[in-house]
């Protein structure tokens, strides 16, 4: 049947925003800032390092961080005792 893959959020970010269109290649571009510049991208968690590496090596990317959203603890209950 279907089986869930872990994937991981890179962000980053252009120097133009006319460049978006070519990050398509390298997974699913899920938001685009365009005041920001910047790109939300989703790739499966397995190739997150070589993807990262290929995008900091592309002329038009001026950063590409990974998301840390996995290494924050998100169990919120009981944290806001009085």
């Amino acid at each position: 049947m279907f089986e869930k893959t872990k994937r991981l959020g890179i962000i980053v970010y252009l120097y133009y925003n006319r460049d978006a269109r070519k990050l398509n290649k390298y997974g699913r571009v899920l938001y685009h800032s365009h005041r920001m510049r910047y790109l939300v991208i989703y790739v499966d968690q397995t190739e997150a390092e070589t993807v990262v590496e290929e995008l900091q090596n592309l002329k038009f990317v001026k950063k590409a961080v990974p998301s840390y959203l996995d290494d924050i603890d998100q169990d919120f209950v009981g944290s806001l005792q009085r």
